[in-house]
């Protein structure tokens, strides 16, 4: 890995370890939530007999999640340190122990044997890696023949207004995002086959408010004790404005996408 992309990676999950950004954009860290991970789950036929492997897991609530409602076994693994020990601690609590791992690791140097999970989850994160072929490969190669991918995340259709390229709209998963033929080719190139692609952009609005309503709340009460990072995003109500208006133009929107390693 280069210096710069062990950098942007560092940056980047570094981000996701502050409280507030769990604040505004919820325990999953993703549009659509838990309910969205049981779709990608079901899309990508998860069972109880399933070794899984949850690329960029955060605080591992997406494990728990297909763990106790699936009962499959989950592997998760972070970049972040810290997440992956909240979401140890998490699991623990909610007695999944048993059925959940986590670790620290790099999405571009995965540290497990060829061959070794049935299926692979990476939800709202395959664009904040800076190789993103990189880490397809390495998902091709882990997975066991016939394996299957289930990937969330934002697409779009123009590039990103200027407004939107910067801190808060890489958290917000927007800035490194692909077109939906974009993110098809991408899995071609790695050797996935039988791509599906589902638009699902109903999460989108609900995040969006959810995010507003988060900020407003901020505004009159001192709900976190780390509030004042907000003012490294810039102010964050123009923000979403130009993300919702994006949106509704049609520039971006939000896909599931499902393969099989060949």
């Amino acid at each position: 890995m280069s210096a710069a992309s062990q950098n942007l990676t560092s940056c980047c999950a570094g981000l996701y370890e502050l409280p507030i950004v769990e604040y505004l954009l919820g325990q999953s860290f993703h549009p659509g939530g838990t309910k969205l991970t049981r779709q990608l789950a079901t899309a990508t036929l998860i069972s109880p007999n399933s070794q899984v492997l949850d690329v960029a897991c955060g605080n591992g609530t997406s494990a728990q999640v297909i763990a106790a409602d699936f009962g499959a076994s989950v592997t998760g693994c972070d970049y972040s340190a810290a997440n992956t020990e909240r979401a140890t601690l998490a699991s623990r609590a909610a007695g999944l122990d048993q059925k959940t791992h986590f670790i620290r690791a790099n999405a571009e140097q995965l540290p497990f044997a060829a061959e070794s999970f049935d299926i692979a989850h990476c939800e709202c994160s395959l664009c904040l890696f800076e190789n993103m072929e990189s880490a397809l490969q390495q998902l091709h190669r882990v997975l066991k023949p016939g394996g299957r991918i289930g990937i969330s995340d934002f697409y779009l259709n123009e590039p990103v207004p200027a407004s939107l390229d910067g801190l808060l709209g890489r958290v917000l998963c927007v800035a490194g995002a692909l077109s939906a033929d974009g993110y098809r080719q991408a899995l071609t190139n790695a050797a996935f086959a039988y791509i599906r692609i589902r638009i699902v952009n109903w999460t989108l609005a609900d995040m969006i408010l959810r995010v507003r309503q988060r900020l407003e709340l901020l505004a009159t009460t001192n709900a976190l004790t780390d509030t004042a990072l907000l003012t490294d995003f810039g102010d964050p109500a123009p923000v979403l404005d130009a993300l919702e208006k994006f949106i509704a133009s049609g520039g971006a929107g939000y896909l599931i996408a499902t393969a099989r390693r060949s």
